[in-house]
């Protein structure tokens, strides 16, 4: 395993070296990176104090996200990426309830389901859904509780190959109009659990201006069958990042729009009505455990504003899920679904704020109007009531 360690971070530097990248030591969180500008420190949110790309000059030409996507298939198919088709999103008697990486296309191999000693290479546009950072959303520009993971996956590689494939990453990076020459590459080693077993993993952290757009990963030792040890290189961005940092717009919420509600509407339900969108689309349905259990969390966190805009924006985010993965779930089935749990959510809030026993499983305008006929709301608290619970 030293050996193995030892000959990764020597072909690395040669890489960097042989390409006009020094290699210094952070002086705030000590930890190594490459430069191309001898910049001063990691490039990291924490030693940024903040995101200080949005500072330099923004392209003269908007990149829309749709465009971004398209670039991104095309370019990696051209340099020899075969197109891996996504994983579904919702995962059942699996590790996580969602996909979570682009990597899980490759979960039969790292878990030992299915036997491959052979390489083999892709890329990969995959929706996913994280939700463990759920209360920054709003707060901390840059982060989503999903967006699409955009990677290449080499089964198998050696070393010499995943620096090739991060090689093609850097030109990527160049043909979009984001210069590489304002990246901090940050080293790191992981050791990850998967199942019980330990794998490392050699990481380049991709940080601009205190974002960091992406990961390349070298998984060094995944145990396989028959005392086999396998690899993988894997390199991603989240795509909304990588168009945030190329546009450098006030908010990471721009370039997802759509722009007509980003400009007047609330990240939190923004960002909620995008992944409940993805989520019921991929067959989800509001319940109390499980995936169910999350998507009811996160239709409550769109109740303030979604009611007048919610049809328009369901339109717009299934479009975006739709142009990258297949859905089981129709668009008006979906609207239909969130809209039901919201107005179930209404009721049930007014129910509690009134101390009443309603039946909360129908319209919210319904739930009102036969409250008011049966006297349990006096028509003079419906506009406090609706205040109150939106």
């Amino acid at each position: 395993m030293n050996g193995s360690k030892l000959m990764f971070e020597a072909m690395r530097n040669e890489f960097f070296t042989s390409r006009g990248w020094q290699r210094k030591q952070c002086p705030l969180c000590q930890e190594s990176y490459y430069t191309k500008r001898d910049l001063p420190h990691c490039g990291s949110y924490r030693c940024s104090r903040g995101y200080t790309f949005t500072t330099i000059p923004a392209p003269k030409s908007y990149l829309e996200f749709g465009a971004c996507i398209a670039r991104s298939h095309g370019f990696f198919k051209e340099h020899g990426y075969p197109v891996q088709s996504p994983i579904a999103v919702v995962r059942n008697d699996e590790r996580t309830l969602f996909a979570s990486t682009a990597g899980q296309v490759y979960d039969d191999l790292i878990y030992g389901t299915v036997a491959e000693n052979e390489s083999h290479q892709c890329v990969v546009l995959q929706p996913v859904i994280r939700l463990q950072s759920i209360g920054l959303v709003g707060s901390v520009e840059g982060i989503s509780t999903s967006f699409v993971h955009v990677a290449t996956e080499k089964w198998n590689a050696g070393v010499d190959e995943h620096f090739d494939a991060f090689d093609h990453w850097l030109d990527f990076f160049s043909s979009l109009g984001l210069h590489v020459g304002g990246l901090c590459l940050k080293t790191k080693q992981a050791k990850n659990d998967w199942a019980g077993r330990i794998v490392t993993s050699e990481m380049i952290k991709i940080n601009y201006g205190g974002l960091e757009i992406g990961v390349a990963n070298f998984f060094l030792n995944i145990p396989q069958a028959n005392n086999v040890i396998a690899t993988l290189s894997d390199i991603g961005v989240g795509a909304e990042r990588l168009v945030w940092a190329i546009n450098k717009s006030p908010s990471y919420f721009d370039s997802i729009g759509p722009l007509s509600c980003v400009i007047i509407l609330e990240r939190v339900m923004l960002d909620a009505i995008r992944t409940t969108t993805l989520m019921v689309a991929s067959g989800v349905i509001p319940d109390h455990k499980n995936q169910g259990s999350k998507l009811r969390a996160l239709i409550g966190l769109a109740m303030d504003q979604a009611q007048a805009n919610l049809y328009e924006l369901i339109r717009y985010y299934y479009g975006q899920w739709a142009s990258l993965i297949d859905l089981p779930v129709s668009r008006e089935q979906t609207y239909s679904v969130i809209w039901q749990e919201i107005n179930r959510a209404l009721n049930l809030e007014t129910n509690r704020v009134l101390g009443i026993d309603e039946p909360f499983d129908q319209n919210h305008e319904e739930f009102l109007r036969r409250a008011i006929q049966k006297r349990t709301i006096p028509i003079s608290r419906v506009r406090d009531i609706t205040r109150r619970t939106t």
